[in-house]
């Protein structure tokens, strides 16, 4: 069709053709092919069509590799939003920045802390051994500093993702929902948030599903009242279950496919024998069902939670580098969200246009994606005292 539409806009007579011999008229379509593609450029959508038709990120053994704690067993079958060209252009760079290391000119991805405060002390969480350490300042993020981060990551036009909590119960900023609704107005494609479900109300589930949130996380990790309330401590079985049913069913009433709602489980010795039912228990009330591997991110969890070896690889190269910066509520920089000892510190929140674009382009982050490279990412401390690099880390007393 290309070939025809230039035919006619150059002109070319196609009717006095027999005297060519079949060599020439080859040589002319090629002509004829390549001034095609001057005359109508191939869009960028129709690349990200084609990347998107034949590319699936559960099949992508080289992007999965380096999430390999992470496991999702019941998949969304509602994708409308995923289909979005400038989702699809999104998750592109995302997989080219993680394996490929490439590095955009803002990161495209954000965790957001908007409090480091949560209601629940669960024995697995870093904020819970920290805490009783007395080494945690719980936080409120202000409106205006959120509005300021979301400013600058879009004006940059880098910024394609957002997830709005770190090791705090997000809910408890009252601020949330203006914050979803301003993220969302600027033109945040991807939008979530985790959240143990326990101030879960019909009124703040129908408030959040109508603000453009695009994913919601509910951190439940056990199906039993004896299993969940020693790990979820300060919850109740019955209470958080009945909210998250809540949550499910306000969506169903506004017939609404967003968020998509996923219930999740880090597994550990003291519910791994519950994983293989997790599914049928939660699944009617979700649409995707994930598994994450236990973890003990800076070696302060004094009892060993493991479930399966893991190897030490100091030849890891973490994606974070090139995908994303955490901004803590205490107003830290760090370049991991499970460094809640902000070991790997970058910068600080300040009133500068160029704040966190500063802080992505600097020179410590700089030497630590090189450091990485050359797989010597275990000199940095933070890394050291991470699962991917060191596998396992038992407590010391072990």
């Amino acid at each position: 069709m290309k070939n025809k539409l230039l035919k006619n806009k150059l002109k070319v007579i196609t009717n006095s053709t027999s005297f060519l011999d079949r060599e020439n008229k080859n040589l002319i379509d090629n002509e004829l092919s390549y001034l095609a593609d001057l005359a109508y450029p191939k869009k960028n959508e129709d690349e990200l069509d084609e990347f998107a038709k034949n590319y699936s990120e559960d099949n992508d053994d080289e992007l999965n590799g380096l999430y390999a704690h992470y496991n999702i067993v019941k998949k969304n079958v509602n994708t409308k939003y995923r289909n979005l060209p400038e989702y699809k252009e999104y998750r592109k760079l995302w997989r080219e920045s993680a394996v490929n290391h490439i590095k955009t000119e803002f990161p495209l991805h954000l965790d957001i802390e908007v409090t480091s405060y949560c209601n629940l002390a669960c024995p697995m969480c870093p904020r819970t051994h920290r805490v009783e350490l007395g080494k945690w300042e719980n936080r409120m993020m202000k409106l205006d500093t959120f509005k300021k981060i979301i400013d600058e990551g879009t004006k940059k036009g880098g910024l394609k993702a957002i997830n709005l909590n770190n090791f705090g119960e997000s809910f408890y900023n009252k601020n949330i929902i203006e914050m979803i609704d301003y993220a969302k107005s600027k033109g945040v494609i991807d939008i979530m948030l985790h959240t143990n479900g326990t101030v879960m109300t019909e009124e703040l589930a129908e408030r959040i599903i109508k603000s453009g949130l695009d994913r919601i996380i509910f951190s439940l990790d056990s199906i039993t009242k004896e299993i969940y309330e020693k790990i979820r401590v300060n919850a109740k079985f019955e209470d958080t279950v009945n909210k998250v049913k809540t949550f499910y069913k306000v969506r169903d009433k506004l017939n609404s496919y967003k968020p998509v709602i996923r219930i999740s489980m880090v597994r550990m010795k003291e519910n791994d024998h519950e994983a293989k039912n997790f599914e049928n228990f939660w699944g009617p009330y979700a649409d995707e069902i994930t598994y994450t591997d236990y973890r003990n991110q800076d070696g302060l969890d004094k009892v060993d939670r493991y479930t399966k070896k893991r190897k030490e690889n100091k030849s890891y190269a973490c994606p974070a580098l090139w995908q994303r910066l955490t901004i803590n509520a205490t107003g830290e920089v760090t370049a991991c969200c499970r460094d809640a000892g902000k070991r790997l510190t970058l910068g600080k929140l300040d009133d500068t246009d160029n704040n966190l674009s500063n802080v992505w382009n600097g020179k410590s982050l700089a030497e630590a994606r090189e450091l990485h490279e050359n797989k010597k990412a275990y000199l940095l401390d933070a890394c050291n005292g991470c699962d991917h690099i060191r596998g396992m880390i038992k407590p010391e007393n072990e």
